[in-house]
């Protein structure tokens, strides 16, 4: 598996169907209807949230096209979607699509599915693979919301141990299965989604691929004008529901605490998250317990959700980025200016936004009570005070090479030929 799974004659064609739609005059037209409505909302007077509206404005349309343009499940295909770090691959930019405090370890993967139909899935994992899972939902009404599980395998589902390079089938459709099927409603329309999380950003992701088993004999292509009416027609229910996901996600905490950890539906992970708010001079210290997981990131997002360019800003960290303490733990600090603590979350100047930690492939008899150690708000200039000594430090040329790195990591995504540099 030496090439990149992602790099696919599928891919390409959903990018550059979804590029022409978001330039068509009628999909400019609806989108600008939404910006109408986006700046109604009382985070539009803030400056953090007028500076990101259109940002996360354009990553919900650039996903929404993908969406549509990957959108008959009577010729499904596997196309990579949410991810908003801009690549240039392909011969044409991709701006990037992103809703709900978007992963950067993450290779979101979608495929749609009838609910009527029947459908076999092959998954073949590398030698060392990411985090892996593998949802099906029932999709809500004009994509506009987050579906309802009806089902889920892991990594450690899926992946034999004495084989793990062997293929792997998961079967999708109404009837009964075998012990990897996931079981649809019939009727209804559903998003089948894989997702790759890396915990390492030299991991390979899966190679995946679908096949519907019982294709519509009287099958007929969707045309470009019947794409982009779809897309004209879900837009408003699509950037109000990702526009007001702030206003409830999580009961909204108040800044400064994480919520949970909470479990994932479909008992493939948890997560625990909140929002921040630094003032000038302040910063925030997070500690939190890894409990043995197969993968665990920390990532902040703007007020919209939207995460920063993960390439060339320490937004995130994943479980082989951190710098673990002494006693196995991983303390973050996040703040404007550097703090010199290995762990830095860059909050890029933003005064308010969110933040997220992830754990997944979690041992059974981990304890989530335990995850979450500290959260504590401090002046920036008492950080050596503050922050334990144990919490491994960092100097400016230790700093430089750490960027350095994220950014040729992060490069190895969009090479097409070789993943491994």
């Amino acid at each position: 598996m030496s090439a990149n799974p992602l790099w696919t004659a599928d891919q390409a064609e959903a990018e550059r169907l979804s590029l022409r739609l978001i330039e068509r005059a009628d999909v400019r037209a609806a989108r600008e209807a939404a910006r109408i409505a986006m700046r109604a909302d009382p985070l539009a007077a803030t400056l953090d949230g007028i500076a990101g509206l259109d940002r996360a404005l354009d990553q919900w349309v650039l996903g929404l096209a993908m969406r549509e343009a990957n959108g008959d499940p009577a010729d499904p295909k596997v196309v990579w979607n949410i991810s908003n770090a801009p690549r240039n691959w392909y011969g044409h930019v991709y701006q990037g699509a992103a809703v709900a405090i978007d992963n950067p370890d993450n290779f979101n993967r979608e495929i749609p599915v009838d609910g009527d139909g029947d459908y076999e899935i092959t998954i073949r994992f590398s030698a060392d693979p990411p985090q892996f899972s593998v949802v099906l939902e029932v999709e809500p009404d004009h994509h506009a919301g987050l579906g309802r599980n009806l089902g889920a395998f892991t990594l450690q589902d899926l992946r034999d141990p004495a084989h793990p390079t062997d293929p792997v089938i998961v079967t999708v459709g109404p009837g009964e299965g075998g012990p990897r099927h996931l079981r649809t409603e019939p009727g209804k329309l559903h998003q089948v989604y894989t997702r790759d999380s890396q915990r390492d950003w030299n991991q390979l992701p899966a190679e995946v691929s679908v096949r519907r088993l019982d294709p519509p004999a009287a099958h007929r292509a969707r045309s470009e004008d019947e794409i982009a009416a779809k897309v004209i027609a879900d837009m408003p229910a699509w950037v109000h529901f990702w526009s007001h996901f702030k206003d409830d996600f999580l009961g909204l905490p108040e800044p400064n605490r994480l919520v949970g950890p909470n479990g994932r539906d479909g008992g493939w992970g948890y997560l625990a998250g909140g929002r921040f708010r630094l003032a000038d001079g302040e910063a925030l210290l997070v500690t939190l317990d890894p409990a043995g997981s197969y993968y665990s990131g920390f990532q902040i997002a703007d007020p919209w959700t939207i995460s920063p360019d993960p390439m060339v800003r320490l937004v995130s960290l994943n479980s082989t980025q951190v710098a673990p303490s002494a006693d196995g733990t991983q303390s973050y600090v996040l703040s404007a200016v550097d703090p010199g603590i290995a762990n830095w979350i860059d909050t890029t100047n933003l005064a308010e936004g969110w933040m997220l930690t992830r754990w997944q492939g979690v041992p059974p008899t981990a304890d989530p009570a335990t995850f979450i150690r500290t959260v504590q708000v401090f002046d920036l200039a008492d950080v050596d005070a503050v922050v334990p000594a144990q919490v491994p430090r960092i100097d400016i040329a230790g700093r430089r090479r750490q960027l350095t790195q994220r950014a040729r990591d992060h490069g190895t995504r969009t090479r097409a030929a070789q993943w491994r540099p």
